[in-house]
């Protein structure tokens, strides 16, 4: 008879939770701040509707309003939709490079502006590829791969470029000049720093290829490398 196996759990999954967590810690406010934002100017907007609900001659200036309205809600609604990327069971189905790297700059470009961090996307006259990847462990991997370089010990870059990886399914974050001024990221009570090993287990984790140097880190999205694979050679 087989002894039952008691021994314990890997902790794999559970460090690649905490980095994942780690990263989240970083987006989340900017999405907070985008939803509250929206609600406290729609909230003062009612109380203007309400005013001129009761003056007949508002009609114009009412239909305007409501019209604001209508967009204030549509972005309300758009950033509410950013918070499925960070459920667990959340959609991993396939989008483009190029919007889960525009995603990516909305989410983490607030905070780093704030330190006087630039992070900038290519250029129309060379886009990003539009090869299809599982979005949401890709937006983990990118934006830790940002806030990773931002949060540099030896010092801020001056600024942060997503740009198109070796492959067709990779992206590389890439970290230029340096910022002499930036003040330091503000520590997060119990919340340690990014590191490159912390990313690199996250990756294995997804199953995501990631390489790393100074001022550099290059995702393969999850499912990249066995795509190449199946490629037939010319």
């Amino acid at each position: 008879m087989t002894a039952p196996d008691t021994s314990p759990p890997s902790p794999s999954p559970w460090i690649a939770l905490g980095v994942q967590h780690a990263i989240l810690a970083r987006a989340m406010p900017v999405v907070r701040h985008d939803i509250a934002g929206m609600l406290t100017i729609m909230r003062m907007a009612t109380v203007v509707l309400r005013r001129r609900a009761h003056d007949a001659a508002g009609g114009e200036a009412l239909t305007a309003q409501l019209e604001h309205q209508e967009e204030h809600l549509a972005s309300l609604s758009d950033s509410a939709r950013r918070l499925r990327h960070w459920d667990l069971q959340g959609p991993h189905a396939p989008e483009p490079l190029a919007a889960t790297a525009q995603l990516a700059h909305a989410l983490a470009a607030p905070l780093l502006s704030m330190r006087g961090l630039q992070l900038e996307l290519p250029a129309p006259q060379a886009p990003l590829a539009q090869t299809k990847a599982p979005q949401q462990p890709l937006l983990c991997l990118l934006l830790g791969a940002i806030h990773l370089l931002a949060e540099d010990p030896q010092g801020a870059p001056g600024r942060i470029c997503i740009l198109p990886g070796a492959g067709a399914a990779s992206l590389r974050v890439q970290a230029e000049g340096c910022a002499v001024d930036a003040p330091p990221p503000a520590p997060t009570p119990g919340m340690p720093a990014l590191d490159s090993a912390a990313l690199q287990h996250l990756a294995q984790h997804l199953q995501a290829g990631l390489r790393h140097g100074p001022g550099w880190v290059e995702i393969d999205a999850p499912g990249a490398q066995a795509v190449q694979a199946a490629a037939p050679t010319p």
